[in-house]
């Protein structure tokens, strides 16, 4: 062991959560092969750190791409010329962000940033903000500067927030840069577990030799309102605003399964795009309503029903329907139906977000850390619309810097 140690050297590297790249290189090293794209090793070998860019990020994903790990998807890739100027971009990046100047200066910006955020929720009241149904068996996460870290850490609060007061008072102790909330209710909220539903969640229950029928302690998953996440990565919003109108009118064609259009709650994220929600929705209704439950057959016959759905899931899974650790996957089963209708449609939004019960989403009333806009609940009307009506953009606040 300590013949290896004297042989090499950690990794100079950061992954994208922060933390620094636990791989061993060689002394004469800095970078191992995965972090290797540096403005160094592009000049000493230009070709390797476009073939590893190449690699890494093939395609032009859309925003509402769901296959971005795997790249299997009908994106288009980048061009030759394209990857080239992204890997000397990376390159002076990386180079940039290992000298310690660039540190002290980034750490000196985070910290104006934080007093900028700090400041604003100092002098808002309880009423500027927004908390969902049932908000204390709700698991808040705050994304924290860490200044000795010198990188953002995330906490999860472990106080009940049960009003806004509760959560004025910890927005000012620790001026997030990001503030989320699960899209689902949960019994004990600041103890959900991996999804033993999910694959890495399988994973995980497989390794510690859990049952997902014993070991439900962390799981216990009482409801989840419907959630759509609709985000585009363009300059302005127009586009995002477009593909929210569609996604209105193509839900206001079924009113008695959804909420009337003046009902649902759109959210600006403060970034790159919007969120609806219908607050209203349960999917527990779809069991007990036997009218409901046969207008979503209707709906999509090429699925297989509802009926059929719980009948699988008592015959092969030993399921009871009322359980909460089978109730999350039956909920998981029915908004993969919507999403499955919207594909076909040609509605783009982010489609691993609706199904999945351990989902986070942005807090509307709280700051987005990256663009210093407030995330904020807007109406119909708050949208641009042109001649004939239709939605075709919207027009954010100014940042609170």
């Amino acid at each position: 062991m300590s013949n290896q140690t004297s042989e090499t050297k950690r990794c100079k590297g950061v992954k994208p959560d922060g933390k620094r790249c636990k791989i061993q290189v060689p002394l004469d090293g800095s970078l191992c092969e995965h972090h290797d794209t540096d403005l160094e090793a592009f000049v000493r070998n230009p070709e390797k750190c476009i073939e590893i860019m190449s690699g890494r990020y093939p395609k032009i994903h859309h925003p509402a791409c769901d296959r971005k790990g795997v790249n299997d998807c009908e994106c288009p890739s980048y061009t030759g010329g394209a990857q080239v100027m992204r890997t000397m971009q990376k390159a002076f990046k990386d180079s940039a962000s290992y000298h310690p100047l660039y540190r002290k200066l980034n750490k000196m910006r985070m910290r104006v940033k934080v007093k900028k955020i700090r400041n604003y929720y100092n002098s808002i009241k309880e009423t500027d903000l927004w908390l969902p149904t049932k908000p204390a068996w709700r698991q808040y996460r705050f994304f924290v500067w860490d200044d000795k870290q010198e990188r953002v850490v995330v906490r999860i609060i472990k106080d009940n927030i049960r009003d806004k007061a509760t959560l004025l008072r910890w927005l000012k102790r620790l001026a997030p840069l990001h503030v989320y909330y699960t899209t689902a209710a949960w019994m004990n909220p600041q103890g959900i577990g991996p999804d033993p539903f999910g694959k890495k969640g399988r994973n995980k229950f497989r390794k510690k030799g859990w049952s997902y029928k014993t070991k439900t302690y962390h799981n216990n998953f009482l409801w989840q309102e419907l959630y759509f996440d609709v985000d585009y990565c363009n300059a302005d919003y127009n586009e995002g605003a477009k593909t929210l109108g569609s996604l209105i009118n193509e839900l206001d064609k079924e009113p008695n399964l959804f909420s009337p259009r003046e009902e649902l709650t759109i959210v600006f994220s403060g970034g790159k795009g919007f969120h609806l929600v219908d607050t209203n929705w349960r999917t527990m209704d779809l069991i007990y309503n036997d009218s409901l439950r046969s207008q979503v057959n209707e709906l999509w016959p090429h699925d297989s029903s509802i009926d059929e759905a719980i009948d699988i899931l008592k015959d092969e899974h030993d399921c009871d329907i009322t359980r909460p650790e089978d109730r999350q996957k039956f909920s998981r089963f029915i908004k993969q139906k919507i999403i499955n209708h919207l594909k076909e449609t040609g509605i783009l939004i982010d489609y691993d977000v609706t199904p999945d019960p351990r989902r986070i989403i942005r807090l509307p009333g709280t700051v987005h850390g990256k663009t210093l806009r407030v995330c904020k609940i807007i109406t119909e009307n708050d949208l641009l619309r042109n001649e004939a009506g239709e939605i075709v953009g919207y027009e954010p606040d100014e940042s609170i810097g």
